[in-house]
């Protein structure tokens, strides 16, 4: 069964501080509706937002919380000994991997450079550590090529679980299952869900979970079901027109599950949750 994680929202409470009761609750939620983990301080929960003992206060808050869900913990940072820092704190805390993004300020090294980062990232795990490489070029720039991935797995083998891949290209994703049939594939795009699916994908891991898991479930589990991608795709195009995280929050929030707040800047809150709401429901029956 193809599995399903949600990038889920950080929740935060009046002071702008994670509100741990409310994730206990919107962690309860998602289990409940056939999520097989979860991936807290990724871009939908705003990892770069915060710093690193707040992100790894987050990541404990969604393992102590986990039940049967699976933790893969987005622990990338610009500078290396944080990102070293966050992986191993992560990981000795009970996540099961780490998904982790390249350096994206400096690239004058190119692939050489991004190789020799990743290698010390996973020369400083422990033994049962494992990551999964961030491939999100439209936030950060920086492709995960080919030839880096095969470099790290001749390096790492035992480290590297896998590929989330957000580059928005089901070819892409379609190449990565093919060249890599010992990794684990993951699309971060939910309008080509069911393809990626149908062409070997290991799962996903999306924003939109967050609000309409009963929808992903059934499509991971079902790709044939066009009228459910459909909907799928046109959440995901909806949320992304003020801004995901804003959108998604605002959503959770008026729907009753829990109270999520806004996202810290430079990400703004939505201008109208219960406007946020009412659109998302229109949108078809498996967002209500």
């Amino acid at each position: 069964m193809p599995e399903l994680h949600a990038a889920i929202v950080t929740p935060l409470d009046a002071t702008n501080r994670l509100d741990t009761n409310a994730m206990q609750q919107l962690m309860r939620h998602l289990a409940q509706h056939g999520l097989d983990g979860v991936v807290p301080c990724g871009t939908t929960g705003e990892g770069p937002s915060f710093s690193v003992q707040e992100r790894l206060e987050i990541i404990k808050s969604t393992i102590a919380a986990r039940g049967h869900l699976q933790i893969i913990a987005g622990t990338g940072c610009q500078a290396l000994s944080d990102t070293v820092a966050l992986t191993r704190a992560a990981i000795d805390a009970g996540a099961d991997a780490a998904l982790v993004l390249p350096p994206f300020f400096y690239k004058q090294s190119g692939d050489a450079g991004v190789i020799a980062w990743y290698r010390a990232v996973c020369d400083a795990l422990p033994a049962h550590g494992k990551i999964i490489l961030y491939h999100i070029p439209p936030m950060t720039g920086v492709a995960i090529t080919v030839p880096i991935i095969e470099a790290l797995c001749r390096s790492h083998p035992e480290q590297i679980l896998g590929i989330k891949d957000s580059g928005v290209d089901a070819a892409h994703t379609a190449m990565l299952v093919a060249s890599f049939p010992h990794l684990k594939i993951y699309t971060g795009n939910a309008p080509i869900l069911a393809q990626a699916i149908r062409d070997g994908a290991a799962g996903s891991i999306l924003a939109i979970a967050n609000i309409v898991p009963r929808a992903l479930r059934i499509l991971s589990d079902a790709p044939h079901r066009t009228d459910i991608q459909t909907q799928v795709a046109q959440v995901d195009a909806y949320v992304r027109k003020v801004g995901a995280a804003s959108t998604i929050k605002a959503i959770i929030t008026a729907s009753g599950v829990t109270q999520v707040g806004a996202p810290r800047l430079p990400q703004l809150a939505h201008p109208d949750p219960t406007l946020a709401y009412q659109a998302f429901k229109q949108i078809g029956e498996y967002t209500v």
